[in-house]
């Protein structure tokens, strides 16, 4: 099919040009000026096309081209997508604007437009998949190498089954759809069968878990009738099963993440505890980091390290005696419980040095508690043999993204990162906190 809409837009090109970048392109932090220039060099070929009498596969082609760049620097379908629908849009009011008798531009126009979307959108969602297999080949080692498996060995048959269904859609198979019936999976027979009860005894937390699962499921049967009320040859909702399949997996981590915090909630319950202090002992430290550093591989989550020191404690013993130094490190770790959730650990590593690990959480989420835990514990006073004793404490924080697999030696790399911001913190005056 020939067609060109050089009459209306061939010497307007490089307005068309500026204002799509203006009001779509550079508002994007992920483009630097180099990729803008890229970016814009595909746009100015694809107007060039447009203004050409030209094959509706030529532009297919350029924009099959411009797709697979976009997804080499890791940018969403729904940014491609907008840009898509902005052009068409920014086309549209240059061709009424200049040709009032343009119904049949556009109207080419308009599906012109319906097929890149749909064309673009099958490369994104086949990459995509592939994609998500792979990862969630990751996740099922990461949980298959935990050393302590308990309740998150449940999420892997969802992992498994969200595979299967990224399957069906790539191979437009419904036949071998996976189980829609949330109660009949293998993850809602646990759910409901008052096992996973035992385990999470938080009615919120069940709730939680059981409505991300309902919502999975439901997102699921949506794709089901997608599938099932089109054929392979005439498909045209690509761009649906994306969103679709996106939605799936964001809430099969989100339960994957409810399930590890449980994890940890549990660990705060079983593992030994520092006699003194009643956090946990930094014999269990190894092991803890470990499953954390799966679960969160598992989950795509990042996790946080602080290492925390009481700021001039000699000075609390020689003064005051070693009973008054106790008594500060218990108030310590309690005044942490109180910020913290039960699904983050605090373990005593020595003396008076503490290790928090928070979980599923960035930095930016952390630097609120840690401050919260810093600012209330230089407030508090420790009213001992009739004096009133204050301290402080500095803190050296790491944030960590478990991109690779575990090794035994990544513990003390990042406790030796976390030491390095807390030396930081020292030096830069105490009661501070540092942040890789």
């Amino acid at each position: 099919m020939l067609c060109s809409f050089s009459d209306s837009i061939k010497n307007i090109q490089d307005e068309i040009l500026d204002e799509l970048l203006d009001k779509h392109v550079i508002c994007i932090e992920k483009y630097d000026e180099v990729k803008i220039q890229r970016i814009r060099a595909f746009y100015q070929e694809i107007l060039h096309i447009f203004c050409s009498t030209h094959d509706l596969q030529e532009l297919l082609s350029i924009y099959e081209e411009f797709a697979k760049y976009k997804m080499s620097i890791s940018i969403p379908y729904t940014i491609l997508s907008n840009e898509i629908f902005g052009l068409k849009n920014i086309l549209l009011s240059k061709i009424t604007a200049n040709d009032h008798n343009n119904n049949a531009n556009v109207v080419e126009l308009l599906h012109i437009f319906r097929e890149i979307n749909n064309s673009i959108a099958y490369i994104y969602l086949t990459e995509y998949i592939l994609q998500l297999i792979s990862v969630n080949n990751i996740r099922l080692s990461s949980i298959s190498d935990l050393i302590e498996i308990s309740i998150i060995e449940h999420y892997e048959s969802h992992i498994i089954w969200l595979t299967e269904l990224a399957l069906c859609i790539k191979n437009f198979q419904k036949e071998k759809f996976p189980q829609q019936d949330e109660c009949k999976c293998d993850f809602g027979i646990w759910l409901n069968n008052g096992e996973a009860k035992r385990f999470i005894q938080n009615n919120s937390k069940f709730k939680t878990l059981n409505n991300l699962h309902k919502s999975l499921h439901l997102f699921a049967q949506k794709i089901y009738l997608l599938l099932s009320n089109s054929n392979e040859q005439d498909y045209k909702e690509y761009h649906a099963l994306i969103s679709y399949l996106e939605k799936c997996e964001l809430i099969s981590l989100s339960i994957g993440t409810e399930l590890a915090l449980i994890d940890n909630s549990m660990v705060n319950k079983v593992k030994n505890k520092d006699a003194l202090t009643e956090a946990l002992n930094r014999n269990g430290l190894s092991s803890i980091f470990a499953t954390q550093y799966e679960l969160s591989r598992a989950t795509d989550n990042s996790f946080v390290i602080a290492m925390c020191d009481l700021d001039f404690f000699k000075n609390i013993n020689d003064t005051y005696g070693h009973i008054a130094g106790d008594k500060m490190l218990q108030l310590f770790v309690q005044i942490v419980k109180k910020h913290i959730r039960s699904s983050d650990l605090i373990i005593r590593y020595g003396g008076e040095e503490f290790v928090i690990i928070l979980s599923a959480t960035k930095k930016e989420q952390c630097i609120n508690v840690l401050e919260k835990i810093r600012e209330d514990f230089s407030q508090s006073i420790l009213e001992f043999d009739g004096q009133e004793i204050r301290s402080t404490v500095s803190i050296g924080v790491i944030e960590i993204n478990p991109n690779k697999e575990y090794k035994n030696e990544l513990l003390n790399e990042y406790l030796n990162i976390a030491d390095q911001m807390l030396y930081l913190a020292k030096r830069n005056g105490r009661n501070k906190i540092e942040i890789l």
